[in-house]
């Protein structure tokens, strides 16, 4: 009999509860070691029965493909910030009645503040290449993944591109998924991993 068998699930719950909530001096363990289970037991516990996890960076991607006629460097402008963005306190941006960031892909966004650089990967071709081949530059972490993309984007009759844009925050949220953001549509976003999010 495996340890789950052993309690119930209304007893597997409450300790779960004690131990994301009420969590002694020597944390998990000190927990298992009290009720008798075997160690790794309570952390297999909480994630059946604790919330979900959020998904963290580069787990999901936003991806914008398309073909543009802009040069590389009109391009990544788009990405740009204001000169002084940085200057500026939290406090002033959030007062702010109009856009401070400078950013192209803030304003169409809706972002009060600077997007996280750290999470932007911006491709550019001087001539169209298929789309495996934009999707192959980007951070998404499978082959199978990376199908799935290129599959949206057939369905969207784009087998070529030589532009893309891939944003790997999980919780950003495109508001008007119709929009096109620096003259490229948004694909979707894509589970890094498994597929479609």
């Amino acid at each position: 009999m495996n340890q789950s068998q052993e309690h119930s699930e209304e007893f597997r719950r409450a300790l779960v509860d004690e131990a994301l909530h009420r969590t002694p001096a020597g944390g998990y363990p000190a927990l298992e070691k009290r009720e008798g289970l075997v160690p790794g037991t309570l952390f297999d516990w909480v994630k059946e029965y604790g919330p979900p996890r959020s998904e963290r960076p580069f787990e999901a991607l936003h991806f914008w493909i398309g073909m543009t006629a802009l040069p590389e460097d009109a391009f990544w402008r788009y990405f740009d910030h204001a000169d002084g963005y940085w200057d500026l306190e939290v406090e002033d941006i959030e007062e702010a009645a109009e856009d401070v960031t400078g950013c192209g892909f803030c304003v169409d966004a809706g972002m009060k503040f600077l997007y996280d650089d750290d999470l932007m990967q911006i491709i550019w071709f001087a001539q169209p290449v298929s789309v495996r081949a934009i999707v192959d530059e980007s951070t998404i972490a499978t082959d199978q993944a990376a199908e799935i993309v290129v599959r949206a984007c057939l369905e969207r009759g784009m087998d070529k591109a030589n532009a893309a844009f891939v944003y790997a925050d999980p919780s950003f949220k495109v508001a008007d998924p119709s929009k096109l953001f620096n003259g490229l549509p948004y694909i979707g976003k894509f589970r890094s991993r498994k597929g479609a999010a």
